[in-house]
């Protein structure tokens, strides 16, 4: 993975059932990532790591792989799980990603472990200049307003989907610029992605099976009326 002197902050919206889970499992299998760490509640990644249950094994296994020894790990969360249970685990990810450096950390509904005020040290400094440590960050979430802030600033590509409640659409419209209606009146399986490289606007639709099948370039102006035109898909990131 090309991450050691770019940014690479990505943050995933969207309500349950819109497409933000077959997106990042497209973008995984196009990016296939030597060293990775998934905090995964819902135990929805089996395809990429293997799972853990316990923070020990989680530390093992990355610490083990060295500065250069591939890596696939995620810590899968006990149905009964504390706030608590969720922060130490949270916070040791985000030291061992962080140690490990050129990995790949995804993390699954980020309210669970963060707030719009507060996240640990170490995840707000990789997001603040995670490209020192060539960490690639992909943090999801179904409630934007909820989380931190500072993630969903210093993001370098923000995709969202449908998000059904006002202040939720507001604190990623306000983020990309957009009348939060455009967010609002998405389908399922529609999105709307910014990239900070080319500070561009794409609207894109995922097929279920595939992950993305097209996309299309707003133009200036376009974002408040949606319209769009054909344009050429992502490059590697």
């Amino acid at each position: 993975m090309a991450v050691q002197n770019e940014a690479q902050i990505w943050a995933v919206m969207g309500q349950s059932g819109t497409g933000k889970g077959v997106w990042v499992k497209s973008e995984l299998r196009r990016l296939k990532p030597r060293r990775i760490l998934i905090l995964d509640p819902q135990d929805e990644y089996g395809a990429f790591a293997e799972p853990v249950t316990k923070a020990g094994d989680m530390a093992r296994i990355v610490t083990a792989a060295g500065p250069n020894g591939s890596f696939k790990v995620r810590y899968v969360f006990p149905k009964m799980c504390s706030k608590e249970h969720f922060e130490r685990v949270f916070d040791m990810a985000c030291q061992l990603t962080y140690g490990a450096r050129n990995c790949c950390f995804l993390v699954e509904e980020l309210s669970n472990f963060t707030t719009a005020s507060y996240a640990p040290p170490l995840w707000r400094r990789m997001c603040n200049s995670g490209r020192h440590e060539g960490v690639h960050v992909i943090g999801c979430s179904q409630f934007p307003a909820q989380i931190d802030k500072s993630f969903l600033s210093n993001a370098t590509l923000v995709h969202v989907g449908f998000l059904g409640e006002a202040p939720h659409r507001k604190a990623v419209a306000t983020r990309l610029d957009v009348d939060p209606n455009l967010i609002r009146d998405l389908p399922d399986l529609h999105y709307i992605e910014w990239h900070r490289k080319g500070r561009n606007l794409i609207r894109g639709e995922i097929h279920p099976a595939s992950g993305r099948v097209k996309e299309k370039a707003l133009q200036p102006g376009d974002e408040k009326t949606a319209q769009v035109r054909s344009t050429k898909g992502r490059g590697a990131a």
